[in-house]
């Protein structure tokens, strides 16, 4: 960072783009900095800050849609009533979780969306609530499905354009949404990342995510696992819920580290992905599992 030629300030997010795509040399934008400051790069000759372009707005839209600016620092995220009150405070329960106050005070929901880690901590419970992204090309605005958004670790689909804020879709009627992550300590990476949304609608389930963080190059919905709780009778909830658990381990792909296993890993998204749908759905959590003899 002592390498920079120029620290501009954006005054819009059209301002933004157009000083990015114009200032000579390599830049890119910033916000909180929580990890661009870690990074330490050499290889940038400005960067673009948009703390002063109205990117920080919360607001509930006329459909009961979330909006969110992608500058609301995650301390916000933790106590902003019109987030507490959305999908039950599943947002600002997650928000709570990430690192110590301190960070949580700079770091922002679009730095920590566009970081991509895999271990991200805000990106499951956004999958699972079917997040909406949106990118400004200095001109336009796209809507990116947050599960389209990151093509590899580190990776998105932004290529030089702007993420201003997200959209949550208005919940369903009854919907629970619960995210857990393991880690070694309080403020480590996680090693595991698991979130669930259901409502029940009709004769069983209208609308089930389940998103896993860490345990892949990308954060993931598990989509095979949804399915088998969508298909699933009332009566056998719980045979589903084990089974849609071992599908979301079987469709993640951890890596083997210093912090854990990847076998250790895999077995940990079954046990949160079970343990947080049996708890969404009201499963008494003591029950003996009725495919593996108990919860573990």
């Amino acid at each position: 960072m002592r390498n920079l030629n120029a620290y501009l300030f954006a005054t819009s997010p059209r301002d933004a783009v157009r000083l990015l795509h114009t200032t000579a040399g390599r830049g890119c934008y910033l916000a909180g900095a929580t990890d661009l400051m870690l990074e330490r790069r050499a290889d940038l000759d400005f960067v673009v800050d948009l703390r002063r372009a109205g990117l920080d707005d919360v607001v509930v839209q006329d459909d009961g849609a979330l909006r969110i600016g992608a500058c609301v620092t995650l301390n916000r995220l933790e106590s902003d009533p019109l987030v507490r009150e959305f999908a039950g405070g599943a947002v600002a329960d997650a928000a709570a979780a990430c690192g110590n106050r301190p960070v949580r005070s700079t770091a922002t929901l679009g730095g920590n969306i566009c970081s991509a880690l895999p271990s991200a901590d805000m990106v499951p419970v956004l999958l699972a609530l079917d997040a909406v992204a949106h990118a400004f090309d200095g001109e336009s605005t796209h809507d990116i499905p947050l599960d389209e958004f990151f093509t590899g670790p580190r990776r998105t689909v932004l290529d030089g354009r702007l993420l201003t804020g997200l959209t949550l879709p208005a919940p369903q009627p009854g919907l629970v949404c619960l995210s857990r992550k393991l880690r070694r300590t309080a403020e480590d990476i996680s090693l595991v990342q698991a979130a669930v949304a259901v409502a029940r609608g009709g004769n069983g389930l209208g609308y089930v995510g389940i998103a896993l963080g860490a345990v892949a190059p990308t954060p993931m919905r598990a989509l095979a696992a949804e399915d088998i709780l969508l298909r699933a009778d009332p009566e056998e909830f719980e045979i589903a819920v084990a089974a849609a658990a071992e599908s979301a381990a079987d469709a993640s792909d951890p890596i083997d580290d210093h912090r854990a296993s990847a076998e250790y890993r895999r077995a940990m998204v079954e046990v949160l992905t079970r343990r947080l749908l049996r708890e969404a759905l009201g499963i008494d959590p003591t029950a003996e599992d009725p495919v593996h003899g108990g919860l573990r």
